[in-house]
């Protein structure tokens, strides 16, 4: 007798537990790296993803305090604060983006300012920033050319934010081929508690969370449960 195939619904199901099993297993990573050769990237950690504004959700604001004691922890431990880098949407009013997503963060707005936790830093005059007018951080010009003169100095970038599955993914996706292309020594993280996609219609926040980091992985990022440098 043939073999049925698997359904869609079949294949979905185990793909879902495949996820959830993943997702438990990850292991924190310990960096071997000298501080001076980490860098933090993080996109998109603001109030119009995070408390106000049609795409404000509560599952991004809830990484805020993973995200701040992070890069805390990273300062304390000797990266300077010109290797922390925040990378923020801030559209024009007419932006094209806004075809397919309601009208957000439009520059001089307070939604396009990074959250407080964050403007708390002592060193956050220090830290990098960047505008970007799509989902893409590697559109910004100013980013990229950023990426180009320092990306060689880097033995990690660790990459945080949101959301997982659009801003988040081509950020760390970009990061992980950006190195392959230059023959860098590169290791690209993703410590998954620093970063959240939001629930829609359609869009179940827990599987694109999941969905995501694991496509990460497969593409050479380390997607871990934590990190901190040895």
């Amino acid at each position: 007798m043939t073999p049925t195939a698997p359904t869609l619904r079949d294949q979905a199901t185990q793909q879902a537990e495949l996820l959830e099993r993943w997702l438990a297993d990850l292991s924190a990573l310990t960096l071997n790296a000298p501080p001076e050769r980490v860098a933090v990237v993080c996109v998109d950690l603001i109030e119009g993803f995070t408390r106000q504004g049609p795409l404000a959700s509560p599952r991004v604001a809830a990484i805020i305090p993973r995200v701040t004691g992070l890069i805390r922890s990273l300062l304390d431990a000797g990266v300077p604060a010109g290797n922390v880098v925040l990378v923020q949407d801030s559209h024009p009013g007419d932006a094209r983006e806004f075809a397919a997503y309601p009208p957000h963060c439009v520059v001089g707005t307070p939604q396009a300012e990074a959250v407080a936790e964050l403007q708390a830093f002592p060193e956050f005059g220090r830290f990098r920033h960047f505008q970007k007018n799509s989902i893409a951080s590697h559109t910004s010009p100013e980013f990229r050319a950023w990426l180009e003169e320092r990306g060689a100095e880097f033995d990690a970038v660790i990459a945080v934010g949101d959301v997982t599955d659009l801003c988040l993914y081509t950020l760390a996706l970009h990061l992980v081929t950006d190195g392959m292309a230059r023959q860098l020594g590169r290791t690209v993280v993703v410590p998954e508690p620093c970063a959240q996609t939001w629930d829609a219609p359609g869009h179940p926040g827990d599987l694109y969370h999941a969905l995501f980091l694991h496509q990460l992985e497969r593409n050479g990022v380390r997607v871990v449960s934590g990190v901190r440098l040895g």
